[in-house]
């Protein structure tokens, strides 16, 4: 279910819970499609229970209206680095609920070493997933600067920061941190090297979700998705493989679907992919729907918009669940370094 529309019953199988070798791995990666890595982070979900509890009580009082600076404050309070610079709510979205904005202060250093400076406009975004009143999933963003220019998507210092912050704020993200680079996630199917950057802490509802779409944005090579506690249900495949099932389900051919697929005010392909049960069995018929338990990573490759992962999500359960999502991005330049990080 989500937002009131039935799309089905599933059953996982066995076979789904296989974890892919190396081979295949790379295969499914240069196809753009899903990659699920189960069971890969289960050692960090046991863990980091308390953590994981304590943000889940978190969402909950944010649900209930509770202020998000309080919540922000309590886990940054003891911090060094970072400091409250403000707060605002664009009304031009009706998603968001708050950003706050965090400063790190510049330093004046010894002798002749230039002073670092101020790092500015790193923000904090708690904001509803869906326009639908009726789906109470919950995310929080951590990024820097302005939306309106794409800053985010340019290497910047800010980017290096913004991840330590979230790694500060949630407890059970520094350990995530250190799992997949330990497992080497995904860097064995990069050609570069990689930083894991822009976290997105989702906390889906039952009979919540997000509707198809994709992560293709310039720079950024894919997602890494990790569950932490809870169910959630994915459709997720190639944008190619998505538009040729979508076509035998409507009146259109499929380069039209694939072709309107991009548009962000074409009401019936919207619907097409999104409230027809028909279209999410027959996906699901192909082996790219997706179970994911506590402890399963999913990798989803954007190679460009033609070449991309698009993928659905549904809340299951009785309770809203939690993740952590990282997009995939370049490693930043040697220039970029900040040695106050590598002293944190």
């Amino acid at each position: 279910m989500r937002r009131e529309v039935d799309h089905g019953a599933v059953s996982p199988k066995v076979a789904e819970r296989r974890f892919p070798d190396p081979i295949e791995q790379r295969t499914r990666w240069a196809a753009a499609e899903a990659i699920l890595l189960p069971g890969l982070v289960q050692d960090l979900v046991l863990a980091q229970r308390r953590a994981i509890t304590a943000t889940l009580r978190m969402f909950d009082r944010l649900r209930e209206e509770g202020e998000f600076l309080d919540e922000l404050d309590a886990r940054l309070a003891d911090d060094e680095f970072f400091r409250y610079a403000g707060s605002t709510v664009d009304r031009s979205d009706e998603r968001e609920i708050e950003r706050v904005f965090i400063d790190v202060p510049g330093e004046s250093t010894r002798g002749d070493e230039p002073k670092r400076r101020r790092i500015k406009d790193l923000t904090v975004r708690l904001s509803w997933i869906a326009h639908d009143e009726r789906d109470a999933s919950l995310r929080i963003r951590f990024s820097f600067g302005h939306d309106a220019t794409r800053d985010w998507l340019e290497p910047d210092l800010r980017a290096a920061w913004s991840d330590r912050l979230g790694a500060v704020t949630f407890e059970e993200h520094a350990a995530l941190r250190a799992a997949l680079a330990r497992h080497d996630v995904p860097g064995a199917l990069l050609a570069a090297p990689h930083r894991l950057s822009e976290l997105i802490v989702y906390n889906n509802a039952p009979g919540g979700g997000a509707v198809f779409h994709h992560d293709a944005d310039p720079g950024q090579r894919g997602v890494v998705y990790a569950q932490l506690d809870g169910r959630t249900v994915w459709l997720a495949l190639p944008r190619r493989a998505l538009a040729e099932l979508a076509a035998a389900h409507s009146a259109f051919p499929a380069d039209e679907v694939f072709a309107r697929m991009l548009a962000h005010d074409d009401r019936a392909i919207w619907e097409l992919l999104n409230v027809t049960p028909a279209l999410t069995g027959a996906i699901a018929a192909q082996g790219a729907l997706f179970v994911l338990e506590p402890g399963d990573v999913l990798l989803l490759p954007s190679h460009d918009e033609e070449r991309c992962c698009w993928h659905s999500v549904f809340g299951v359960g009785r309770a809203p669940s939690l993740a952590h999502s990282l997009a995939i991005f370049d490693a930043l330049p040697d220039t970029l370094r900040d040695p106050r990080l590598e002293s944190a």
